[in-house]
């Protein structure tokens, strides 16, 4: 008897068709791009400004890019201060700045100036936010990609700006020779 189901158990694993899934294979992945292959594209973008403005900066390529400067240049001083309100690196969600009591303002055009860079202005708690670029500059760095890059918004610290406020900003970028950097508003 023991026989008999051993010779069953034998002919059913001997008869038994194995099967297999075809599955997505994902591509491989691009070699990195050496910083040799970096240069230096200046890209800028023109608003009217209405007290509140995002600078998004993104790069075609799905690797680093280095922020050394990103200056923002008013057409009229304003009576208050425009200040860091909210940082989003490569999609990860934003990160509140602006406080209402003053001690996590990252102020970047101080009242009555007409210009600011972003850049400098980051304070120390968000040093996190800062590496050496390619150049040995402290710059922001961000990843390319269609879903990568940095939003950066700004607001004035008392609400609207008056009306025919115009301002431009200008950044300095370290990326990829061979890929697109876009900076625009929102």
């Amino acid at each position: 008897m023991r026989i008999a189901a051993a010779v069953v158990v034998l002919l059913c694993v001997v008869t038994a068709t194995f099967g297999y899934a075809l599955g997505q294979t994902f591509p491989p992945p691009s070699p990195p791009v050496a910083f040799s292959q970096y240069g230096v594209v200046r890209v800028y973008a023109i608003t009217a400004f209405n007290g509140i403005a995002t600078l998004t900066i993104t790069s075609r390529q799905a690797a680093p890019f280095f922020i050394s400067s990103l200056t923002l240049f008013l057409s009229n001083a304003l009576a208050q201060q425009i200040v860091l309100n909210t940082v989003n690196v490569d999609g990860t969600g934003p990160i509140q700045i602006y406080s209402q009591q003053g001690q996590t303002q990252v102020i970047i055009v101080p009242a009555g100036l007409t210009y600011g860079d972003i850049v400098q202005s980051i304070p120390s708690y968000l040093s996190f936010l800062l590496v050496k670029d390619p150049l040995g500059n402290e710059a922001i760095v961000a990843n390319g990609g269609s879903t990568a890059g940095i939003a950066l918004g700004i607001r004035t610290v008392a609400g609207a700006a008056p009306s025919g406020a115009t301002m431009i900003a200008v950044a300095t970028v370290e990326a990829p020779t061979s890929t697109i950097v876009t900076l625009t508003f929102s």
